[in-house]
């Protein structure tokens, strides 16, 4: 007991001496080495098991632990969104069609597997496997080091996309098209034997809100955006539509007034769309082409339609995506419809069609999960080539779009003549814009909004473009931009007679 109190004793004067010598420097020797920090344990991924139960696993890799919804195609899928630009307007019961019945609660969903720690070798061992289990190959594509395969067998349908970039897999249930990818576009020697006409790529003008010259918020809208591609064969191509303010009676029946007029269609002809191409699901890029086809749906005959809009488990959007669709499946039946993923790749004719951006892009190759937040992130990115010259739609892309692509691709592949401006002038994409590098700018948006609310993306794009290279789509003229055998673009100039919110109904 002594002893163990002697010890106590003498190590704690011990210990005050050395704190002594050490205070003044006293002390000799090596001090003790302070000890390495113990070694981080590594965090280790769980390999996921294979989900797609209908498609044979993959292979070499690491599994995502979830599958990704990429959502339905036109099946209805419903949600709370509500549309900021949705006035309430009375019913029209004068308008052949108005009344639309309540659609079935229809619902088929596209999944999404990924895998990441993958190579091109893996890749093509697996297209291998697939081959091997009787699927055919039906499409493939590269862009840079980026590969992309379609496989069929017995009605199913498998996208494979190959990030050569990250490393990374995506293998998608691609069970939502009404025909496979094949068979969506057509020749140009098909197109050839039909009517011909000098092609072009116009956009379509209707009033802005802005704070000089439209300056009721109750009569104009400030997004919007409407596009018209008029093809060799004088088939057409629409792109997103109008908000509900643009979407009048006067407005619509301008446009079709306008393509009339410029497929040279008398009214008692019916006038061909090759394509409407939506580029997301909010209400300002639908809400104009759905009323156009509610009252003058006997007019045309929209033989395709295209659009990627992302589940409503990812993020929620417009209930008006559900009216389109029912419209659709009314007087076109018989349209063909595919959901687009990036690195499909069709001709109408002598215009190309490749996309490079589709929402699931954005998505964690370890878990599933993704990062958008806004329906405009998951803006389809398609890149048309018509006449020689190329034409880049962006939608409403904002920063993670420009990321991605930047990621992707090189100007090689993102460099354009003409450039959609994204966003209504919105979003500044400031690395992207110089990549780019267009020639001309399609902004839809008023100039006056664009300068008086001071835009940054104006500026931005001003160190690009000369001024006069810009056209906007507020100022009601249309401008059309035909490429030319010489290898210029000719623009020409269309007025229009668009104007304010009339109160009519969608």
């Amino acid at each position: 007991m002594l002893n163990e109190l002697w010890s106590k004793i003498v190590a704690f004067f011990s210990s005050i001496v050395m704190a002594i010598a050490a205070l003044f420097g006293l002390g000799g020797g090596t001090p003790e080495p302070t000890p390495d920090p113990e070694p981080e344990v590594p965090v280790i991924v769980e390999h996921g098991d294979w989900l797609l139960e209908n498609i044979p696993a993959y292979g070499a890799g690491l599994y995502s632990t979830a599958l990704y919804n990429t959502g339905t195609g036109m099946d209805y899928e419903y949600a709370a969104a509500e549309d900021e630009d949705e006035p309430a307007a009375p019913a029209d019961e004068e308008d052949e069609g108005s009344a639309d019945p309540e659609p079935e609660a229809t619902h088929k969903d596209s999944y999404m597997q990924l895998v990441s720690s993958t190579t091109a070798a893996d890749f093509d061992a697996y297209c291998g496997t697939l081959e091997t289990n009787g699927y055919t190959l039906s499409f493939g594509n590269q862009i840079e080091n980026n590969l992309y395969r379609a496989y069929e067998k017995e009605g199913q349908s498998v996208y494979l996309i190959h990030d050569g970039n990250r490393h990374v897999t995506r293998v998608i249930d691609d069970c939502v098209n009404t025909v496979s990818l094949s068979q969506f576009g057509y020749d140009a020697e098909t197109a050839s034997a039909g009517e011909h006409a000098q092609p072009g790529v116009y956009q379509f003008s209707y009033p802005y809100y802005d704070p000089v010259t439209h300056t009721i918020p109750d009569l104009y809208a400030s997004n919007g955006m409407l596009y018209v591609i008029l093809l060799p064969d004088n088939r057409l191509v629409v792109i997103d539509a109008g908000a509900a303010k643009q979407s009048t009676e006067q407005n619509v029946a301008e446009f079709v007034r306008f393509v009339r007029k410029l497929t040279g269609k008398t009214k008692h002809d019916v006038i061909d769309i090759a394509l409407w191409y939506g580029t997301h699901s909010h209400a300002d890029h639908i809400n104009f082409f759905s009323k156009t086809i509610r009252k003058f749906h006997g007019q045309f005959n929209v033989q395709r339609a295209m659009f990627n809009y992302q589940s409503m488990d990812t993020v929620a959007y417009t209930t008006k995506v559900n009216r389109l669709k029912l419209r659709f499946s009314m007087w076109y039946p018989d349209m063909q419809y595919i959901k687009p993923r990036c690195g499909y790749s069709f001709n109408l004719g002598e215009a190309k069609f490749e996309v490079l951006y589709t929402h699931e892009e954005m998505v964690n190759p370890l878990d599933a999960t993704y990062a958008i937040t806004n329906a405009n992130d998951a803006s389809t990115v398609v890149k048309m080539t018509l006449g020689g010259k190329s034409f880049l739609f962006l939608g409403d892309s904002n920063l993670i779009v420009e990321d991605t692509l930047l990621k992707n691709f090189t100007a090689a592949t993102l460099h354009t003549d003409v450039l959609q401006a994204a966003h209504h002038m919105y979003n500044d994409l400031t690395r992207l814009y110089p990549v780019v590098a267009p020639t001309y700018v399609l902004c839809p948006q008023s100039k006056v909004r664009t300068v008086q609310t001071g835009l940054t993306a104006y500026q931005t794009l001003l160190k690009i473009v000369p001024e006069e290279n810009l056209y906007f789509a507020g100022d009601n003229i249309i401008y059309g931009f035909l490429p030319q055998s010489n290898g210029t673009i000719l623009i020409t100039e269309t007025p229009d007679a668009c104007g304010a919110y009339d109160n009519s109904s969608l």
